[in-house]
């Protein structure tokens, strides 16, 4: 976890930072080199802006960059308006503007290969309702696209969501990756049945890990499968003996039915669940994958619901 808390804080603090710094100084030759500069600041916002994890560090941080990149943007504006367009034609000259075009078109070519696919889907969805409450709920992973949700690449997970509540400093957990379950908002929370459905099978007796611990040999930990609207939805990593439905017994929608753990293949406590075709897999992690809708929005990466 050492690693992973170490490049959130360079890919989330220190690269903004350094990027929003040398926008703020603002030292261009010219008007064109000062825009292009503006061009990868904004791009590189926009990404980390799109693609972090915001939960982490703190939900808010994510509001905190646009604000001091909207005052950086017109700070060094002010700074370059009495600028010649173009630069002085010598090489040294126009280096800067062939450095920045090129970092300008990288970020571009990284945004297009999500963007565009990230944030639809294709297919016919399963109308869920969205299974917690009281609280700040954040999609960590979620959306169309590997570089927003990992669990992409799995034809069954394709539109998998991880789901984690947020405190009120808007993270997820009381510090970067605590080792007490605790410190975690959303372990202990109460979950609701998505839908009007049947249970098809429930796992109730796997323990409760201590992050970093992951057991590889059970991935969806203690779990729920249902079927819903032609579709089987998994919920997964639930606590240890809080499943309180069986298999083949009816549920209602927003039906309490189990608690949140930290059980199974999971690096901390957070909901997984995702849909596929009724009937399409031969284990709960196979099948053809289906896009789910809650509150008649698609959820993605960096996603907000807000429940009483």
């Amino acid at each position: 976890m050492f690693f992973e808390s170490g490049l959130l804080i360079v890919t989330h603090l220190i690269l903004p930072a350094a990027f929003l710094i040398w926008l703020w100084q603002a030292k261009e030759s010219s008007k064109l080199e000062w825009f292009t500069t503006l061009l990868v600041v904004s791009l590189f916002s926009v990404h980390i802006f799109l693609i972090g994890r915001w939960d982490v560090l703190s939900y808010y941080l994510r509001f905190v960059l646009v604000i001091i990149f909207l005052i950086a943007a017109l700070k060094s504006f002010i700074k370059v308006k009495s600028l010649l367009l173009y630069p002085p034609r010598k090489f040294v000259s126009y280096l800067p503007l062939g450095v920045n075009s090129l970092v300008a078109v990288f970020f571009l070519t990284v945004m297009s290969s999500y963007i565009p696919q990230g944030y639809s889907f294709s297919g016919e969805p399963v109308q869920l309702a969205f299974p917690l409450k009281k609280g700040i709920y954040y999609i960590g992973q979620g959306g169309n696209s590997p570089t927003i949700n990992y669990h992409n690449d799995n034809p069954a997970q394709q539109y998998a969501l991880d789901i984690v509540k947020l405190n009120t400093l808007g993270m997820r957990a009381n510090g970067l990756y605590p080792r007490s379950l605790s410190n975690y908002a959303i372990f202990g929370e109460t979950l609701y049945s998505p839908c009007n459905g049947r249970i098809g099978s429930t796992v109730n007796d796997l323990p409760n890990l201590i992050p970093p611990e992951r057991d590889r040999q059970n991935i969806a930990g203690n779990y729920i499968l249902m079927q819903c609207e032609g579709a089987d939805v998994l919920m997964a990593h639930l606590l240890r003996g809080s499943v309180t439905v069986r298999a083949g017994e009816s549920v209602e929608a927003e039906q309490a039915i189990a608690k949140i753990g930290n059980s199974g293949n999971t690096s901390e406590p957070h909901l997984h669940i995702h849909a596929r075709k009724a009937n399409t897999g031969n284990s709960i992690l196979d099948g053809e994958g289906m896009p789910m809708i809650f509150f008649r929005s698609f959820l993605v990466r960096n996603s907000i619901v807000f429940r009483d």
